[in-house]
């Protein structure tokens, strides 16, 4: 797949909700991108998941073909909630589980205290 065959896919998903639909993690570094930062992005009511690479760090002349085509190849993942989305941060490396990680409420909610 492309990165323009993953933001076509990204954009059926969204399906024309707001980008606000989408959480998007803090950016990390993995060699799934070459080293380049990137974000896991969740849309939780569909349980999908994608990397995107933060684009805004870019200076004119970074080459991001090598960012982009490791988030195409990431592709669009199964992400049904907290533990599952934690797993694919595992999966990208000890940077992306130090900057997303997300903690799993205990079996049967929250309980207070």
């Amino acid at each position: 797949m492309t990165y323009e065959d993953l933001t076509e896919k990204v954009e059926a998903l969204l399906d024309g909700r707001s980008a606000l639909d989408v959480d998007v993690s803090p950016d990390f570094q993995s060699d799934q991108t070459g080293g380049y930062p990137a974000s896991l992005c969740v849309l939780w009511d569909k349980g999908k998941a994608w990397l995107e690479p933060n684009e805004m760090l870019a200076e004119d002349d970074t080459d991001l073909s090598c960012a982009r085509q490791g988030c195409a190849d990431f592709g669009i993942r199964d992400c049904p909630d907290v533990s599952a989305y934690n797993r694919l941060l595992e999966g990208l490396g000890q940077d992306a589980v130090d900057m997303a990680w997300l903690p799993e409420e205990p079996e049967g909610g929250m309980v207070l205290s």
